[in-house]
């Protein structure tokens, strides 16, 4: 677990370094949601995996190094940010950002131990709902910033590979309606989020 926290610590640094170097085609890379969903989740199942946990124990185990992870990345970024950088970050954001690790951090958590200590449809579940976090960070970047469309495209294609090849025979319906539900329900929220906020503006 102090490994997987000090590497999401360096990643989330390096996330941060990343913005400054990587073309701004491929800025979702270094600075996207996707990118920390899916960094999370493969040190939380490596943390899962090298405990030989399984059912409850391998859960709480993950959720625990989701939320590490996640914060840890969070420290990295906004750490690297003011003693190296030299770039202002607000208090509130860093506190938003550590706030939305917590729900992110457990949920990512949960998903990469049932990836790696689940079978079936708690699997093919978790496969689908990190597929869509990552398929619907990328769309965002594809119709919202076109000069990302790189990256978000190539967001678009893991998320996809994550949620068709990873299941096992027996997990891949589960995978595929959790996938659809999740897009949907999240297109629809961000609809209806647009609308009010929309609406507020007008008034």
């Amino acid at each position: 677990m102090v490994a997987a926290g000090a590497a999401a610590l360096l990643l989330g640094a390096a996330t941060e370094v990343g913005q400054g170097v990587l073309p701004t085609a491929w800025g979702p890379l270094a600075n996207s949601v996707a990118a920390w969903v899916l960094l999370p989740a493969l040190l939380a199942g490596v943390v899962v995996s090298s405990s030989g946990w399984h059912g409850r124990r391998a859960r709480a185990l993950g959720v625990i190094g989701g939320l590490v992870t996640t914060q840890a990345l969070v420290a990295g970024y906004y750490g690297w940010a003011a003693l190296v950088s030299g770039t202002p970050h607000a208090a509130t954001s860093v506190a938003v950002w550590a706030g939305a690790g917590l729900v992110s951090g457990a949920v990512v958590g949960a998903c990469a131990a049932a990836v790696v200590a689940g079978t079936g449809h708690a699997r093919g579940a978790a496969l689908g709902l990190l597929g869509a976090l990552v398929i619907a960070d990328g769309l965002r970047s594809v119709l919202l910033f076109p000069y990302q469309a790189a990256g978000g495209w190539l967001f678009v294609v893991v998320g996809v590979l994550v949620a068709a090849l990873l299941p096992r025979r027996g997990e891949r319906a589960a995978a595929v309606i959790v996938l659809c539900c999740s897009l949907a329900l999240g297109a629809g929220g961000y609809a209806a989020l647009d609308a009010v906020l929309t609406l507020a503006r007008s008034r």
